[in-house]
């Protein structure tokens, strides 16, 4: 009796084993890298759907200026007072000539880069929009206008319905001045089956009269890739 009982206390404790190292492999088949959803990127043209506020808030695309010391999240918000919407600290994008921001590739600014007021007059990824007075333009430079650094054209990148990228060579234009708008990492979204995606970052802006504020960005539209 008590051999058969050992006996079945074997068996069991080895069945357990089994099951056991069992599920760690499935385990380890499941965390392995060949299971895991790889970025794929997104070569081709963001097309920018213009900005607009109306009674369910913003949508589209916009920028948003930071007081220093605040947040995207509770602002304060710089007001600009050539802002056609109804909320000001709101100034909405329209696409340029190219349609919007193109990934793995340089939209750069024409030369020369202002016109005698300061007014930008870059215009391949938006239309120059008024900003205080003066007119501002959106463009990927490969070079650091005031470093010399050599900069890598925007990417983007897709994960299920996730994005994820860099705009590190992106220039506000205004007044003259070149204000880098890219020093943080694109977040955002896209739906595979339309093309529909949203892109959000923010970056310090750096000398001028707004040294030390935020540009928030938030561009919308649909991807046509190349």
């Amino acid at each position: 009796m008590n051999r058969r009982s050992t006996h079945r206390r074997a068996l069991t404790a080895l069945v357990t084993l089994a099951l056991t190292l069992g599920l760690a492999t499935a385990a380890a088949v499941a965390a392995s890298p060949s299971h895991t959803t790889s970025a794929t990127p997104l070569v081709g043209t963001f097309k920018l759907v213009p900005g607009s506020y109306g009674a369910g808030g913003p949508s589209g695309s916009y920028f948003r200026m930071i007081y220093p010391g605040g947040s995207v999240a509770k602002g304060k918000f710089f007001s600009n007072p050539d802002s056609p919407l109804a909320n000001k600290t709101y100034t909405p994008v329209k696409p340029g000539s190219d349609g919007g921001l193109v990934t793995g590739k340089y939209q750069p600014s024409p030369s020369p880069a202002f016109d005698a007021k300061g007014d930008a007059r870059a215009r391949r990824i938006t239309v120059p929009a008024p900003f205080a007075q003066i007119a501002f333009g959106l463009a990927t430079l490969a070079t650091d206008p005031t470093t010399g650094k050599t900069l890598p054209a925007p990417s983007i990148s897709v994960t299920g319905a996730k994005l994820s990228g860099q705009v590190s060579a992106l220039y506000a234009e205004w007044n003259k001045l070149y204000f880098n708008q890219g020093s943080s990492a694109v977040t955002g979204t896209y739906n595979a089956s339309t093309g529909a995606f949203t892109l959000t970052w923010s970056s310090k802006i750096s000398g001028g009269p707004f040294n030390h504020f935020t540009g928030y960005w938030h561009l919308a539209g649909t991807v046509k890739r190349s």
